[in-house]
């Protein structure tokens, strides 16, 4: 027996013998984590306290910073983007809530990076939450088992 056929085994019967929640609805939890943590990173700071440190860091640093946010959540929407294909399988309610929190954790950070008052909390969120997601996707038995059935299914198509 191979490494991946042990792996894939292993796998399938853990996910045989955990709990899981539909994919339907372990997608919607995800979302709704991920507009909490957008609409809490956004509203966290006043806009008397963003406009103080919009005037202190002045014109120019507060378009880089803005646009660093922009690019910063445009990163999250592509790990979210990961999160949500990897929902499209039964996931474990542990595996949901970790997946769930890494995702409102990295939606926080350009909210909170873009209102200019919290940079170094926006930058710790949102990398926290990042590298959080990519380790749980590299090491979850699950993406492998899709991914490899995503490639086999393409290479039928092409023959």
């Amino acid at each position: 027996m191979t490494l991946a056929t042990f792996e894939a085994r292993a796998a399938a019967e853990a996910t045989a013998r955990a709990p899981t929640l539909s994919p339907a609805l372990a997608r919607s939890l995800v979302l709704a984590a991920i507009l909490a943590g957008t609409v809490g990173g956004i509203l966290a700071t006043d806009p008397a306290t963003t406009a103080r440190a919009v005037a202190h860091a002045g014109a120019d640093l507060t378009r880089l910073l803005r646009a660093m946010a922009a690019m910063k959540a445009g990163m999250a929407v592509a790990a979210a983007a990961a999160v949500l294909w990897r929902m499209g399988s039964p996931a474990s309610p542990g595996r949901l809530a970790a997946y769930a929190t890494a995702c409102a954790t990295m939606a926080a950070g350009p909210g909170l990076i873009w209102d200019m008052a919290r940079l170094e909390a926006g930058a710790i969120l949102l990398h926290a939450g990042l590298l959080a997601t990519i380790v749980m996707i590299w090491r979850d038995p699950t993406v492998s088992a899709r991914l490899a059935a995503a490639l086999a299914a393409r290479r039928a198509a092409r023959s």
